[in-house]
C-alpha cells in the first residue's frame, strides 16, 4: 500500500482517516459544551403544545374528584342486595352534572349514568343489561365484586401528584391532563434562537433560472423544515458566497442574535470552501470530521455564546448530521428530558457494501411481514441522492466495526416514527 501523501492524509474521501471523532464521542463532546436556557416565559396552554416545561407541574385537586359511575346502570350497597335477595326499588335517579345526594335505604337503589354523582353508601354499580325490571321491582345478578364499576376518588390523578415534569415536551394528552386540572397558564423554557444560511457561488434562489453549472438552495429550505419541527425560533439569513471576508461578517452577525449557528457547504478541503477558516478568525473550532458515512465534514465550534454546526453541503449529509448531532444539542439546550431513538433489529433484503472504520447511515424501507422486519435500501445511497430519502422511512444504521453486509444478515434499524 502506498503511503498517504499530504494532499491526502486529511482528505474527507478516504475510507477511514484516524483523525476523525467517532459519532459517540462528538456528541459527548457537543453536549458537555452546550449551555442550558434558564429564560422562561407563561403562556397560555392552549400556546405550549411542543413547547418544554419550565418546572415540574403538580395537582391542586384529585381527578375524579368524586365517586362516580363508569357506565349507566344501577348503584346498589351489596349487604343490602343480600338482604332483600337481590331485588330492590328504585329510589331517585343521578345524572351526570345533576347528582343525587342523598343515600341509598335498605330497599332501594338509585339509577346511575355514566360519570354520575354515586350515593356515599353504595359499593357497587350494576350494568344496567344485567338487570330485570317487572313491577316497578329491579332485579339483580347475584354474581358481583365490591368496588366494581366505579371510579374512585384520585383514581387518575391524586392531589399533589406531579402530572408534568420539568423538561417535557408538552404534548395533546398533557394539555387534556392541564385543562382537567383547570390549570390555564405554565411556564416554559424560551425558545432557542436558531439562525441558518447555506454558502456557495453555485447556489441560486428557487425563484431564478438556472445557469451551467447551478443549483438551486434545497438546505435552506431542508433545515427550515427539520426546525420547524422542533421548539426553536427560526430565523433564515439566506444564502452567502464562497468569500471569507463576506463569511466572517455573517457569522458575527448571526453569532450575536443566535443561542445555535448552522451553516451548511464550505466545510470540506475544496479550495473554495472558506468555513473552517472564518470560523477560526471569529471564534473556535472544537471539531471538524466525524467518522460518519455520510456526513464526515462536519464542524462544530463556538462564536462568543453561540453554539455552531457546519453541516456538509450535500442534503443527505446534511439531514443526517442535523439529525445525529442538532437535535440533541437543541435538547440539552432546553433541558429537556433525556430519550433514546427507537432501534429495531431487522433482515436485510440485500447486500450491502461497507468499509470497517466508520459508521453508515444507509437509508431503507422497512416493513413487517408475518411478524417479522424486513429492510431494504430505497437505491442509490449517495449523499446528494435526496430522493432516497423521501422513499425511506428508517435508517440502516451499521457500525464502525461492520464490513460488507450480505442478504439475510440482521442489521440495526433506525425507524422514522412507529407507525409500520
Amino acid at each position: 500500500m502506498k503511503p498517504m501523501n499530504k494532499n491526502t492524509k486529511n482528505s474527507c474521501i478516504n475510507d477511514f482517516d484516524p483523525s476523525a471523532l467517532d459519532e459517540v464521542t462528538a456528541v459527548k463532546q457537543i453536549l458537555k459544551s452546550i449551555a442550558k436556557i434558564k429564560e422562561s416565559e407563561t403562556i397560555n396552554i392552549m400556546d405550549s403544545l411542543g413547547r418544554v416545561s419550565s418546572k415540574n407541574i403538580k395537582s391542586s385537586i384529585d381527578i375524579p374528584s368524586f365517586r362516580n359511575s363508569a357506565m349507566d346502570g344501577y348503584a346498589v350497597n351489596i349487604k343490602n342486595l343480600e338482604k332483600n335477595e337481590y331485588t330492590l326499588v328504585e329510589q331517585g335517579i343521578s345524572l351526570a352534572g345533576q347528582p343525587y345526594i342523598k343515600k341509598l335505604k335498605n330497599q332501594g337503589t338509585v339509577r346511575v349514568m355514566t360519570g354520575a354523582v354515586i350515593p356515599d353508601n353504595s359499593d357497587a354499580v350494576i350494568m344496567k343489561e344485567m338487570t330485570d325490571l317487572k313491577d316497578n321491582m329491579i332485579s339483580f345478578p347475584k354474581l358481583m365484586q365490591k368496588n366494581q364499576n366505579i371510579r374512585n376518588i384520585g383514581e387518575d390523578i391524586k392531589k399533589g401528584a406531579t402530572v408534568i415534569k420539568k423538561g417535557r415536551q408538552i404534548n395533546y394528552v398533557d394539555l387534556g391532563i392541564l385543562s382537567s386540572l383547570g390549570i390555564a397558564k405554565i411556564d416554559v423554557v424560551r425558545k432557542p434562537v436558531v439562525s441558518f444560511f447555506s454558502t456557495g457561488d453555485e447556489l441560486v434562489s428557487i425563484n431564478k433560472k438556472l445557469k451551467k453549472g447551478q443549483i438551486y438552495d434545497s438546505n435552506r429550505y431542508l433545515l427550515f423544515g427539520l426546525l420547524n419541527e422542533l421548539p426553536v425560533q427560526i430565523k433564515d439569513m439566506g444564502v452567502v458566497k464562497d468569500d471569507e471576508r463576506i463569511l466572517v461578517k455573517k457569522l458575527q452577525e448571526c453569532s450575536k442574535i443566535s443561542d445555535i449557528v448552522i451553516t451548511t457547504g464550505g466545510v470540506s478541503v475544496g479550495d473554495a470552501d472558506y468555513i473552517k477558516s472564518a470560523l477560526k478568525v471569529v471564534g473556535k473550532v472544537n471539531f471538524w470530521k466525524i467518522a460518519i458515512k455520510p456526513g464526515r465534514p462536519l464542524a462544530y465550534g463556538k462564536i462568543n455564546n453561540a453554539s455552531f454546526f457546519g453541516l456538509p453541503g450535500n442534503p443527505v449529509s446534511a439531514a443526517v448530521t442535523f439529525q445525529i448531532f442538532i437535535i440533541p444539542a437543541i435538547r440539552r439546550m432546553l433541558q429537556m428530558t433525556t430519550s433514546s431513538k427507537l432501534t429495531l433489529n431487522a433482515i436485510v433484503k440485500s447486500n450491502l457494501s461497507k468499509k470497517k472504520g466508520r459508521v453508515e447511515y444507509k437509508r431503507g424501507l422497512l416493513e413487517q411481514k408475518d411478524g417479522v422486519y424486513i429492510v431494504n435500501t430505497t437505491g442509490l445511497q449517495g449523499s446528494n441522492i435526496l430522493s432516497s430519502l423521501s422513499k425511506a422511512n428508517c435508517y440502516i444504521r451499521l457500525s464502525s466495526e461492520t464490513n460488507n453486509i450480505n442478504k439475510g444478515d440482521i442489521v440495526e434499524v433506525i425507524p422514522f416514527n412507529i407507525n409500520l
